[in-house]
């Protein structure tokens, strides 16, 4: 129990000589302190800024594609007999796709040339037809003109004739009937006389033979109007009006003919519509017929393909019935091959045409430059808006395969000789960006015109110099005016 006591008191003095101790040692660092107060400026790291290059890069992905898709097209109508190839497959150029069945396409070459050859005939017979039938209307036009003129000369002599007839024979009508007056009334007279006279006696005989006489003549009257006898002269008016009749006749059978004639040749004559009518057929004939036999020739040629690529859809089979013109196959050109891919509108503001690429693919890089940009800008399903650009690969590998996907590095701004600062040296507030300058030991704000900024390193354009102590480091509140320690940055 002794034993034990002992000890306790012992660790208690221990103890006491350590509290001892720690108050003799702060009691020591307390009076120096109040020898040398501690120094509170604020301590900050400076940096002057430095010349030199740099250069903006945008890092993006896209996928392989060919410089441009291109359909293929039937260059004539006709029946698909065979296809050479599938989709996925890459063909050179000059390829021959897919060929003709040239045994229909002969047979209905030689059909739309039998009937090129008819339209041509017909064309020729109709035109020939109007033609003939043109100079037949002016034949006729001048010939009835001619007659019209004669007829009418030959009726109006026909007209003299038959007044001349007719007054002749009424006045040989009258003379008979004059005479026989005359004859009949010396008869009666006689007769009257004889009655006075003595039979026998001379006078008296004179009367009766005088009365005879006329008796005599009295018949010779009855039997001239009974007979109707006619005078050489009446026969020769009355032959001289019947040829004239038949003159005329004869003219307007001619008249006749010449109407019909011109009838005729003006139903075959082809007016100018007509004519530009006929003149069309026989063209758009013609036409059918030489774009056969166009096709012809470049269907032996086959469907062939003008560029290298790789086939992406086959639209035709063998059998496959296909128009002139018609798209049969596509395929994306493989001899330059392109980097299809989107950038957001923070990207594009940095994108131009012309820009190098690096296009990494695997451990393999090639060189690249930007193409194209779209003019329209897409939303996603985030309503984030971008915009597609395309970059065109200047190298060729056969490692590349359209559809892979690619790593691109971008390089857009590009700043030479530069005025340079650590980007973290660079602040910014409302009134734009500014940078603190330790100027007699206190802080003074410079705004800055800020260029590019990459890879921790910012573009001065203007506002500080390179002799000014920038503040690119420093812990706590800064304002302008406050007294501070300045030292270098450590890189």
């Amino acid at each position: 129990m002794k034993a034990k006591s002992k000890r306790k008191k012992k660790g208690k003095k221990i103890i006491l000589v350590i509290i001892l101790l720690i108050l003799i040692i702060g009691g020591i660092g307390l009076y120096k302190a109040s020898q040398n107060p501690i120094d509170m400026t604020p301590t900050v790291q400076t940096q002057k800024a430095t010349r030199g290059d740099l250069q903006e890069e945008i890092s993006n992905t896209g996928n392989v594609a060919g410089i441009e898709t291109v359909a293929i097209y039937a260059p004539a109508a006709g029946t698909i007999r065979e296809v050479s190839f599938r989709t996925g497959e890459e063909i050179p150029e000059g390829t021959v796709l897919a060929t003709y069945d040239l045994d229909k396409m002969e047979k209905d070459l030689y059909q739309a040339k039998l009937q090129n050859e008819k339209a041509q005939i017909s064309y020729d017979h109709t035109v020939s037809n109007s033609s003939k039938g043109n100079g037949k209307v002016k034949e006729a036009d001048t010939n009835l003109s001619v007659l019209k003129q004669q007829i009418e000369d030959h009726q109006n002599y026909l007209k003299n004739l038959q007044k001349e007839l007719v007054n002749y024979q009424t006045k040989v009508s009258n003379d008979l009937v004059l005479a026989n007056y005359n004859l009949t009334k010396k008869q009666t007279e006689l007769k009257t006389k004889l009655a006075d006279l003595t039979p026998g006696t001379k006078e008296y005989e004179d009367v009766v033979k005088e009365l005879e006489s006329i008796a005599s003549q009295l018949e010779q009257l009855t039997l001239q109007q009974r007979l109707n006898t006619q005078s050489d002269y009446e026969k020769d008016l009355e032959k001289k009006i019947t040829e004239e009749q038949k003159t005329i006749a004869d003219l307007q059978e001619y008249q006749a003919k010449m109407q019909s004639q011109k009838t005729t040749g003006e139903a075959s004559v082809l007016d100018a519509d007509n004519r530009r009518q006929l003149e069309i057929d026989k063209e758009l004939t013609d036409l059918s017929y030489q774009t056969l036999l166009e096709e012809a020739e470049l269907a032996k040629k086959g469907v062939v393909s003008e560029v290298q690529g790789v086939i992406t859809n086959l639209m035709v089979q063998p059998g496959s019935q296909v128009a002139a013109g018609m798209q049969i196959a596509e395929l994306e050109r493989s001899d330059v091959l392109k980097v299809k891919a989107s950038a957001t509108k923070y990207a594009m503001e940095r994108l131009k045409l012309g820009q190098k690429v690096d296009v990494t693919f695997g451990d393999k890089v090639f060189e690249g430059k930007v193409t194209h940009i779209d003019r329209i800008a897409v939303l996603s399903n985030l309503n984030a808006a971008s915009v597609g650009f395309e970059v065109e690969l200047l190298e060729k590998d056969d490692s590349i395969y359209i559809g892979m996907e690619a790593k691109m590095k971008i390089y857009t701004n590009k700043a030479e000789n530069a005025l340079l600062l650590p980007s973290e040296a660079v602040n910014a507030n409302k009134d734009g960006d500014f940078v603190y300058v330790v100027q007699n030991g206190a802080i003074t704000k410079k705004p800055v015109k800020v260029g590019i900024i990459c890879n921790g390193q910012a573009e001065i354009q203007e506002g500080i110099t390179e002799n000014d102590e920038v503040v690119v480091k420093y812990s706590g509140y800064l304002e302008e005016g406050t007294t501070v320690i300045a030292t270098p940055a450590q890189n």
